[in-house]
């Protein structure tokens, strides 16, 4: 049997072990790791991943994910991104409209901004963040009317702005921006009417143009064939006053083009008469 100095050697033991557990933490892949002290508070390092040891109780080591994250605004349920930090923003165009606005941030903590970060944020800088994102973007939107955001060009500068701005907001407060992706644009049911039926009247009256514009070109076409067949008797006429023939050589040809055989009499010298009789319709 185990006597007392036993019995308070396995509790030292097991106390140490304890301890030594305590002070073993270790900094996943991707993390960043900071280091709070009780009495001076945090401290200005900043620790990589691996295994390290604090003194337990009077240390507390603070772990920051340090990946690329893209944090998204989305309709539920819409996206697998576990970093979906709300519903699409709600912005006011320079009209008045209202868009809600779905858009994605594609960011990284600074490894060196771990321990300001705490400092300034703490643990809840996502929400700082979301903070930034909607106020910026509701900056932004509100600089257009909302028929300018229906075309790609517009939303491409928009997007360029929006990075700009973000930027410089999530650099002091330790986050890299990596990309901003402005994803959908959602208009208000009465907007979209309106302009489904503007849209309707602009295809009407540019049907109607192109049928006056046919029209005036027919109407072209009959009276320059009018002319071109006026310009054709004038000078059939003309032709016919200097040379008769010109009109047998035309009678001629209207024989030949007829799919009716021509009858043909042949007198007794020798010399050829055609039947005016079978060309010819009676009146």
């Amino acid at each position: 049997m185990f006597n007392v100095k036993n019995q308070f050697t396995l509790i030292i033991i097991f106390a140490a072990l304890a301890v030594l557990v305590q002070s073993m933490k270790v900094i996943p892949a991707g993390r960043t790791g900071v280091i709070f002290n009780l009495k001076g508070g945090i401290q200005k390092n900043y620790y990589g991943e691996g295994l390290h040891f604090i003194v337990p109780f009077l240390q507390n080591l603070i772990i920051f994910d340090t990946r690329v994250l893209t944090y998204s605004f989305s309709q539920a349920n819409s996206e697998k991104d576990p970093k979906r930090l709300g519903d699409p923003i709600i912005a006011k165009t320079q009209d008045g409209q209202i868009v809600a606005i779905e858009v994605s941030i594609v960011t990284q903590m600074i490894k060196e901004k771990a321990p300001e970060v705490y400092q300034k944020l703490r643990t809840d800088y996502e929400s700082v963040l979301k903070a930034k994102i909607s106020k910026t973007m509701q900056e932004v939107i509100a600089r257009y009317v909302a028929d300018a955001l229906y075309t790609a060009e517009t939303r491409r500068i928009v997007t360029e702005e929006l990075f700009e701005s973000l930027s410089s907001s999530f650099l002091s407060s330790g986050f890299k921006l990596q990309d901003v992706f402005l994803r959908r644009i959602d208009f208000s049911k009465e907007y979209i009417q309106a302009i489904e039926y503007k849209q309707i009247a602009l295809q009407k009256a540019q049907l109607a143009q192109i049928r006056k514009d046919i029209a005036i070109k027919e109407k072209e076409i009959e009276i320059i064939k009018g002319e071109g067949q006026a310009q054709l008797v004038s000078i059939k006429g003309s032709a016919i006053q200097r040379n008769p023939q010109v009109a047998e050589l035309e009678y001629l040809e209207e024989i030949e083009r007829s799919e009716n055989p021509v009858p043909v009499i042949t007198g007794l010298k020798g010399n050829t008469f055609i039947n005016l009789d079978k060309i010819v319709p009676q009146s």
